[in-house]
């Protein structure tokens, strides 16, 4: 079987290749068989068709009411377009604020403090009237009146009764503006109308910018490029006014830096050393402000100053100026010192210290040589002044000298080694203690202690020996003694109290407190005392003094005892301030075991007329432990159920 299928393998291998035997296959074909088709003709007719199709289709009919609505709809559609067109063309006598136009006619740049002159035109180009019109301008920050500068204008509101149609109504408008050169202002215009027949208002509003041109106004500042850290400088402040017209009420204000202390000023300044009022200036005229003061900072820092003039907002002086029309930074840089001194006063390091009266001061004072080259006979010496030293106080450490006839300290200072030198770098520091006198001692006028520092040292290789100094001052502000005593009573005082003793819960016990207030020396104004009653005290509105102002506010439960001033004196050459009041107290359970506490936040204030310091004092709390009272007995202050 095998060789007879290679055989016919090996036929169809050579009939395939051979070019003679492969032969075209012949052309048979072989017929499609037709296919039978049914009637699909006779199907469709079937007898529910004929039935439906003796029918003849009817169109339906239109109801009456349906055809009068459509044809309403388009007439009203047709009016309405008509209608829409007819306003369009401006053929109806119609109100629109559109047909309402503020025009404003006036420069667009002018200088600070001339008059501006606003020509403003209101035209109404509807076909009806406005009536009860009127015009109303809202001006910018920095306005005034130009008949009276010293006025400030924020609102005008001018009637202009009835605009005709087609007609208009023109106002003049005079105002001066103050600014900074370069700021923009915008004034807004309100025009605000009725129709006849309607209750409506209508409004329509014009803003009208102009901007600030050339200020009238030349600030300039003259100062030292540079200082060293802690010397004392001057700075000129020129104001000059280029303007035609006067400026009214003319305010510099200066912004001081960090580090910068002002010791004075010509002339002096109105308010916190650095608000100076320079009145009314004319054309031309120029004033100078020179200021003194010392700068302290570190090497290569760079500090800056800040000075603006501008008029005051008000006739009064207020540190908030509002109203700029010139300003101008002025930077000084810091080398550092050839000697580095600072002084602490009882650990602070402040141009001012306030101290109480008799109580000691320490001053520690801390020095470097910052130089290249050694110091030679370095030498600290302070001197000390003021009526109010106690010159038996003085003490020097660290092998300084005291004379009390010079009121000076003085050090002799030496290295580690003992040499009277300080290599570069090299530094120390010295002390002494010092006090004033007592407050009964104190007479009237200023109770300042004045410390002048003074070193010095002759640097190696200076020409002729030439000592180097350095300068530091320092003041010791002796402040007023207040004297605040509080207490609660009950067997004593001007009321008549009642109630169970201990308090009992739910029970009412009234107490009697009295606050009293003395003074030393030095005269206070705006002197009060201010305190708070405790949970479950009442006030009862009782005071013993008719003449002291007492006041009670419910809802902060604070007591108010507005003292005015506070003479110098007070509780010692004269008699003290004492005020009386009654209080209840009705325990509740949360207090069984305690001593309720009735008045707390006791706390007097004061302002000193001399120097303008704050003094103030506080006393403890007040409880239901009447220590001051002769009848008191342990367990009295215990709430019992």
């Amino acid at each position: 079987m095998d060789e007879e299928r290679k055989d016919r393998i090996g036929e169809l291998n050579d009939t395939l290749y051979s070019r003679t035997r492969y032969k075209d296959p012949l052309d048979k074909r072989t017929p499609v068989k037709e296919v039978d088709f049914p009637d699909v003709e006779g199907k469709w007719q079937t007898p529910e068709l004929d039935e439906i199709l003796k029918y003849e289709r009817v169109a339906p009919e239109i109801h009456p009411l349906m055809k009068k609505i459509f044809i309403f709809a388009l007439l009203f559609f047709v009016a309405t377009v008509g209608v829409a067109t007819f306003i369009f063309t401006g053929g109806a006598n119609f109100i629109s604020s559109k047909n309402v136009d503020i025009n404003v006619l006036g420069p667009t740049i002018i200088s600070a403090g001339e008059i501006l002159e606003l020509g403003v035109s209101i035209s109404n180009t509807n076909n009806a009237d406005l009536e009860l019109a009127n015009l109303s301008i809202q001006y910018p920050q920095g306005s005034r009146n130009s008949d009276n500068t010293l006025e400030s204008l924020t609102y005008t509101k001018d009637d202009l009764g009835v605009i005709n149609a087609g007609g208009e109504a023109v106002r003049n408008v005079r105002v001066v503006l103050l600014g900074s050169a370069g700021e923009t202002k915008e004034i807004k215009f309100s025009v605000e109308y009725k129709v006849k027949g309607s209750n409506a208002t209508f409004y329509k509003d014009k803003i009208f910018e102009i901007t600030i041109g050339n200020a009238p106004i030349t600030l300039t500042v003259e100062s030292p490029p540079s200082i060293t850290s802690g010397d004392s400088f001057s700075t000129v402040v020129s104001v000059t006014l280029n303007s035609t017209d006067i400026f009214r009420n003319v305010i510099l204000k200066a912004e001081y830096p960090h580090g910068y202390s002002p010791t004075s000023a010509t002339p002096e300044a109105v308010d916190n050393d650095s608000i100076w009022s320079l009145g009314d200036m004319s054309p031309g005229d120029k004033k100078i402000i020179i200021l003194r003061g010392q700068l302290v900072g570190e090497d290569e820092e760079e500090r800056t100053f800040r000075f603006y003039v501008g008029v005051s907002d008000s006739s009064s002086i207020s540190p908030n100026l509002k109203i700029i029309v010139a300003s101008l930074l002025n930077t000084i840089a810091i080398d550092r010192p050839y000697i580095d001194l600072n002084v602490a006063l009882n650990g602070e390091g402040v141009p001012v210290y306030m101290a109480p009266a008799a109580r000691p001061v320490t001053a520690v004072i801390r020095f470097k040589n910052n130089l290249p080259d050694k110091l030679l006979n370095p030498r600290l010496e302070v001197r000390l002044s003021g009526m109010a030293l106690d010159k038996l106080s003085v003490s020097a450490r660290n092998s300084g000298t005291y004379d009390s006839q010079n009121n000076s300290v003085t050090w002799n200072l030496t290295n580690p080694t003992g040499a009277l030198e300080l290599v570069p770098g090299e530094s120390g520091q010295v002390s002494f203690v010092f006090s004033s006198l007592s407050a009964l001692s104190l007479t009237e006028g200023t109770h300042d202690i004045i410390l002048n520092f003074v070193f010095t040292g002759v640097p190696v290789g200076a020409v002729g020996q030439r000592p180097l100094t350095t300068n530091e001052a320092r003041t010791v502000r002796i402040s007023s003694q207040v004297n605040l005593s509080s207490r609660i009573l009950r067997s004593l005082g001007p009321f008549a109290n009642q109630g169970p003793i201990p308090p009992k819960v739910g029970e009412e016990t009234t107490y009697t407190a009295i606050l009293s207030v003395g003074n030393t020396r030095g005269d206070l104004k705006d002197a009060k005392v201010t305190a708070k009653l405790g949970v479950g005290v009442n006030w009862l509105g009782a005071q013993s003094v008719a003449g002291e102002n007492i006041s009670y506010n419910d809802e902060s439960k604070t007591v108010t005892w507005d003292l005015g001033t506070l003479p110098s004196g007070s509780g010692f050459s004269s008699n003290a301030r004492e005020v009386a009041f009654q209080i209840s107290l009705i325990p509740s359970l949360s207090q069984v075991g305690v001593a309720p506490v009735l008045i707390n936040n006791i706390i007097f204030s004061g302002r000193d007329t001399l120097n303008g310091d704050i003094i103030t004092t506080n006393n403890p709390i007040l409880n239901t432990r009447l220590t001051n009272d002769p009848v008191f007995i342990q367990g009295d202050d215990i709430v019992v159920k």
